[in-house]
């Protein structure tokens, strides 16, 4: 019984934040900008993935966010004249296009697309653009191979 006050919990918190209800929720998880994230239907979101939502989050329909995966989308600018504290915060727009697939403890970094029904190998760092269909692994993540064929979702 606690289990399912639970999940319908993390249902409604999703609701809360994204405004909708066609979100499958499988655990706590984390959204710290909510206004600056968009979430399509049929996703599912782990136990513990962040999301920062600085500049804009764009999650398209049938994506999959797996285990404490984050969506980092903000962080500070590389100016080594000024000490930490004082640094500008810098961000740039993620992109999640349908069918896409985030591994388990993976990262994608600010500015990067991960395109329609591409994998992201588990605990794999993206800091550039992933194209449609293809898996990608490592740290930095890595093409390790396309196929036309792949559809998720």
């Amino acid at each position: 019984m606690l289990e399912l006050v639970g999940s319908q919990l993390l249902r409604l918190k999703a609701w809360w934040l994204f405004g909708h209800y066609r979100i499958h929720v499988h655990g706590n998880f984390t959204a710290v900008n909510p206004r600056n994230i968009s979430v399509g239907n049929n996703v599912a979101i782990n136990r513990g993935v962040f999301l920062l939502g600085h500049t804009a989050i764009t999650i398209g329909d049938n994506v999959v966010l797996s285990a404490r995966c984050m969506l980092v989308d903000g962080g500070l600018e590389l100016d080594s004249s000024k000490p930490t504290v004082d640094r500008a915060h810098t961000g740039a727009p993620i992109i999640l296009e349908a069918g896409a697939w985030i591994g388990a403890g993976a990262i994608v970094l600010a500015g990067v697309t991960v395109g329609a029904n591409s994998v992201v190998g588990a605990g794999s760092v993206v800091t550039k653009d992933v194209p449609p269909n293809a898996v990608v692994a490592g740290n930095p993540a890595q093409i390790l191979r396309r196929a036309q064929g792949l559809k998720r979702g």
